[in-house]
């Protein structure tokens, strides 16, 4: 059997290295080519890739402004105004609860046995009453929150084209300019006009995106909940109507501790289940109006930035 050992002296037959897979011209060349400027062969070199920028960004920004701006404007604001028209009515219906529940703690019996004096039910009914109006604070507190968006969708909106501006004069100063100025110029130019994407469409897309999740995960405890606030309410009216119709008998009369035993009774039935409602109700709207949209924007900026961060070359 042959020895595969080779004879001193002799350097073994070196093996060549493997050679890299061959790129894809598809990968980066033609990315490269295409954000440079290669293809611009009519232009004077100095202006190819300035120019070259200004056109595939000011093609993503008409792209953007003329089939995505307006069914994010519709949508988007369509759930803004659906969300403050209920966030409005869910306001009044806490104020009616609340004027209610007032009503009912301020009910009285006075008996004259003895020295005489009076029975109330209020105090028992203060925890609730406090939980009412913090809730209706809190949605005070979201309608400002969907005022902030409506103004700032309206005046991104309202700026339009105008945003844009800032990036297209960079993007034309770097064909004017060489060097490191050059450079940064072609780096804010990118930058910009993500800011005007931003400044334009992310109120609006974040209300759509807003919308969709609300309605598919929120809705239904929503409107469990303000159908509960809303019977509540009528049931205290009802049993305060009752009350103020009936007559008292003789037997009420001296017996007020029984009188007010009772009625505290029908009463506390009747808001055995309100108090989880309106953290329900807190819970929803703290969400819609605020942590949502506040979210959904820090993702978007994040999205954006990603994408039209400053790259060299």
């Amino acid at each position: 059997m042959a020895d595969p050992t080779p004879p001193s002296g002799v350097q073994p037959a070196a093996v060549p290295p493997a050679a890299p897979p061959p790129r894809s011209v598809a990968d980066d060349d033609l990315l490269a080519a295409l954000w440079q400027g290669r293809w611009l062969t009519m232009v004077p070199e100095s202006f190819r890739e300035p120019l070259a920028r200004l056109i595939v960004l000011g093609g993503v920004a008409v792209v953007s402004m003329l089939l995505f701006a307006p069914a994010a404007d519709s949508r988007g604001e369509a759930y803004l105004e659906a969300t403050f028209a209920r966030t409005l009515a869910a306001l009044a219906a806490t104020r009616g609860l609340d004027s209610a529940i007032s009503l009912a703690q301020s009910s009285e019996v006075s008996f004259s046995f003895g020295p005489g004096g009076s029975l109330g039910i209020g105090q028992a009914l203060d925890p609730v009453n406090d939980l009412v109006e913090q809730y209706g604070a809190l949605l005070l507190t979201s309608t400002t929150a969907l005022g902030v968006q409506r103004l700032g969708m309206q005046i991104g909106r309202s700026l339009g084209w105008w945003l844009f501006l800032p990036a297209a004069a960079a993007l034309v100063g770097a064909m004017v300019t060489r060097g490191v100025s050059r450079e940064g110029l072609l780096g804010w130019g990118r930058r910009l006009v993500g800011i005007a994407l931003f400044a334009r469409l992310a109120i609006p897309t974040s209300a759509w995106i807003d919308s969709l999740v609300s309605t598919q995960f929120l809705e239904s405890s929503y409107q469990q909940a303000a159908a509960t606030v809303t019977t509540t309410t009528a049931k205290i009216e009802e049993v305060e109507a009752e009350d103020a119709a009936k007559a008292k008998s003789w037997v009420d009369r001296y017996n007020p501790v029984d009188y007010v035993t009772e009625r505290a009774q029908r009463l506390y039935a009747t808001l055995a289940d309100v108090g989880e409602s309106i953290v329900n109700l807190a819970i929803y709207f703290t969400i819609s109006t605020i942590v949502l949209p506040l979210g959904t924007l820090w993702l978007l900026s994040k999205v954006s930035g990603a994408l039209f961060a400053s790259r060299s070359g």
